[in-house]
């Protein structure tokens, strides 16, 4: 994930707070805003790192490579928690020992 700079941050959270806010109000069961949240998701990427010519293949390759490492950090950080708390409750394969 590129941590940024403190002052970017605060710019950007601004928004995103009011947009989150506003996608949680418009959904407020969890289980359905997925698909808003890949609208918004694809919206951004494909608004912001679009080039100013027509998409190529380099140019939809590194938008591709941006939604991929975000979904392979929070991969990290986040799934590989849930994973490890399961391998304690619940012993790990044997396969993998």
């Amino acid at each position: 994930m590129p941590y940024i700079k403190q002052e970017s941050r605060a710019r950007i959270n601004s928004y995103l707070h009011e947009l989150t806010d506003q996608i949680q109000m418009m959904e407020p069961d969890d289980l359905k805003r997925p698909g808003i949240v890949n609208y918004v998701i694809t919206r951004i990427v494909a608004t912001v790192l679009k080039p100013s010519e027509e998409w190529s293949y380099h140019s939809l390759s590194r938008a591709i490579a941006v939604l991929r490492d975000a979904a392979t950090e929070m991969e990290r950080r986040l799934m590989a928690k849930c994973e490890d708390q399961a391998i304690q409750s619940n012993r790990d394969l044997e396969d993998y020992l």
